[in-house]
């Protein structure tokens, strides 16, 4: 397991040149937000502008259920907070990554829509896969692999398939599009049982505790010890690594230490991360920025889906920067935030209340430039 710095997540950063335009910056498109949800919608996009995507196309619902009390509709609520955001199909397919599910819940969804998914999650360009497109993506995943991949089906995927030559399917392995999937533990538990992987190892889904706490601290007697977390740890990223695999998908396992595993057995950690996170709409916000950051790189990634487990990594970092910075947190002001060991050689866990003030999701959103910058700052200087 790699503990992700701030350094190596500059590193996966990339600023505009002179020769760039929107196109070349990346364009994301989103299928998120609902009726019931609508400012899922509304962060994601927020997160992905303010992380620096060069083109945002919003795709709304299709057959949504009419907003309830008087709320607007998610494509008149990104409208209003973003109108710089494109609305609808792209009818030359300019499209370099998806972000799907943010806001979404598959029971209340049309047909029409999980149609619309399906042809997202079956395609070639690049897919971020959160909340309510999870367990779709993994079914139309599973039924594509069909049974554990030979070590030539593993290296085809990698590769892609390079007699494919158009925009709208080069890139696309034998198994579908490169996927990250961005469960929190709940939804990863369901994952593993709709896979029948059988039992989780040790404490998967058990939240590993930050070195600083939001509340008192309990008794010693039943605080967790070091090597007891590093064990949850350990079982976490054990457990991450199986799922990555199973469905040959990276796997983004968000916690206070958020780990990424991808399917060729890499697994990254970034974390402990700001305990003020715990709020409501920052899983949405963290979406918002891997896409803009697949986006950005969806090429390489085509050649490369390995490539997701240092972005979903650095995502998650520049994630809990920005809600450091939102929080007032001293520790951002050199650009450093805690090494995921920091969580193992801490003797006593729990302990202090964190640095900062409480946020909002939206706040970490709009602290993204202040963090993107910070850590572009650390980046070493290119070469002429």
């Amino acid at each position: 397991m790699i503990s992700w710095t701030p350094e190596l997540a500059a590193a996966q950063l990339r600023a505009p040149g002179p020769s760039d335009d929107k196109y070349r910056r990346g364009v994301l498109s989103l299928r998120t937000g609902s009726s019931a949800y609508p400012g899922a919608a509304v962060l994601g996009v927020e997160a992905a502008w303010r992380t620096g995507v060069g083109l945002l196309r919003y795709e709304p619902p299709i057959d949504d259920l009419p907003p309830r009390f008087e709320l607007l509709s998610p494509a008149a609520a990104v409208l209003a907070a973003r109108p710089e955001t494109v609305f609808g199909v792209d009818p030359a397919g300019r499209t370099d990554a998806w972000l799907i599910g943010s806001g979404t819940d598959p029971a209340r969804s049309s047909a029409a829509e999980a149609a619309a998914l399906r042809e997202v999650l079956t395609g070639a360009a690049p897919v971020v896969v959160d909340a309510g497109a999870l367990r779709l993506a993994v079914e139309i995943r599973g039924f594509a692999i069909g049974r554990a991949a030979s070590a030539a089906d593993r290296s085809l995927f990698r590769r892609g398939d390079a007699r494919r030559g158009s925009a709208t399917t080069a890139g696309a392995g034998p198994f579908g599009p490169p996927l990250i999937l961005t469960p929190h533990a709940g939804e990863f538990a369901t994952l593993w049982s709709d896979l029948d992987l059988g039992p989780l190892p040790g404490d998967a889904t058990a939240p590993v505790p930050a070195t600083h706490a939001d509340r008192p601290a309990a008794p010693r007697a039943d605080r967790p010890t070091a090597p007891r977390l590093t064990e949850r740890l350990s079982a976490r990223a054990d457990a991450a690594a199986a799922l990555a695999a199973r469905v040959r998908a990276t796997v983004l396992l968000k916690g206070s230490v958020t780990l990424v595993a991808t399917p060729d057995g890499q697994v990254l950690a970034s974390g402990p991360a700001t305990p003020w996170l715990a709020t409501a709409g920052t899983g949405d916000v963290l979406a918002g920025i891997l896409g803009a950051l697949v986006a950005s790189r969806a090429a390489e990634i085509r050649e490369d889906p390995e490539l997701l487990g240092p972005l979903g990594a650095t995502a998650a970092l520049l994630h809990d920067v920005a809600a450091r910075t939102a929080a007032g947190d001293d520790s951002v002001v050199a650009g450093h935030t805690p090494s995921s060991h920091a969580l193992a050689e801490s003797p006593d866990p729990g302990v202090a209340a964190p640095s900062g003030r409480p946020i909002t999701a939206l706040d970490v959103a709009h602290a993204l430039p202040q963090a993107v910058a910070s850590l572009l700052a650390l980046a070493p200087p290119s070469q002429p």
